[in-house]
């Protein structure tokens, strides 16, 4: 071995920013689709959207067209049943897992390293959490839609107008890509990964349904609830308006926020921006002890 091949290897080689990040990302997706339960979760979100087709048809009512609302909320998994897309229980295992990996096994400081540095590393799981959410999302449009169109051409079913289907579509995928980055980031917050699943899970279900009630009494605050995270996310996915007659009354309700559609999405998209920056603020001043 030369003097120069041996003084080569003994200096540091200085790294570029995007390069650092790029190589930050690729380490990330390793990781994740390293993971068998990963495949497993994608296996079963698969088989479970082509079983949409069914939920269509057990839910149909041959004497009224079927409109493109229904089946976006379908495909979507009743969001208005459960507060937040069923998809989200799924998403919520590969959201979480990334940064508390890293804060709660212990192996930040060898991650901070070799990406060079923590904001790096926090924008890396970002994007690929960002990526995989809102992929998984539209793989499950997807294969939701054509299980629809398959039965219903069985079944002889007129289709609907599947054009209405893909602004709601849309926003499910933009939903679920945020979702993802607020399991993240209150993972760099709490500093635990089953205190975030449970705030995750609790909050839209009941937290947010008690806290708007609440805030109603207070006066000069009617009406505030509807502004809450979910809330707005609810009003993001489903579009009130789309529906007629006793439908809307009812998907009123279940929304439980007045905002309209384009608002309630700049609202919902406005939370996730400023929970992932505080996120990363969080994740960068944690103690390299801890991780």
């Amino acid at each position: 071995m030369t003097l120069a091949t041996t003084a080569a290897l003994k200096s540091p080689v200085a790294v570029r920013p995007i390069e650092a990040f790029r190589r930050a990302c690729r380490y990330e997706w390793r990781h994740l689709t390293a993971l068998r339960s990963t495949w497993i979760l994608l296996g079963v979100v698969a088989v479970l959207s082509l079983l949409t087709g069914i939920t269509v048809l057990l839910d149909l009512d041959r004497q009224r067209a079927l409109s493109p609302a229904a089946v976006a909320d379908v495909i979507m998994w009743t969001p208005l049943a459960t507060q937040i897309p069923a998809l989200c229980f799924f998403v919520l295992v590969l959201g979480t897992g990334p940064v508390s990996t890293d804060l709660v096994s212990g192996a930040a400081r060898t991650t901070w390293l070799a990406v060079n540095g923590r904001a790096t590393a926090y924008g890396a799981k970002c994007a690929v959490g960002f990526a995989v959410g809102s992929g998984v999302a539209a793989l499950s449009a997807l294969l939701g839609a054509l299980s629809c169109t398959v039965l219903l051409a069985m079944a002889g079913v007129p289709q609907p107008a599947w054009a209405g289907v893909l602004a709601p579509a849309a926003r499910f995928v933009g939903w679920m890509g945020c979702w993802a980055l607020l399991c993240m980031a209150f993972v760099a917050l709490l500093r635990s990964r089953i205190v975030p699943v449970l705030l995750l899970v609790l909050w839209p279900l009941l937290g947010e349904r008690i806290a708007g009630m609440l805030l109603g009494y207070v006066p000069g605050l009617d009406g505030v609830g509807g502004w809450l995270p979910f809330a707005a996310g609810r009003a993001m996915l489903t579009d009130v308006s789309a529906f007629s007659g006793e439908d809307r009354s009812f998907a009123r309700a279940l929304v439980g926020s007045h905002l309209s559609t384009p608002t309630a999405t700049v609202v919902f998209f406005t939370y996730a921006i400023a929970v992932t920056a505080a996120g990363l603020w969080a994740y960068c001043r944690r103690d390299a002890k801890a991780g």
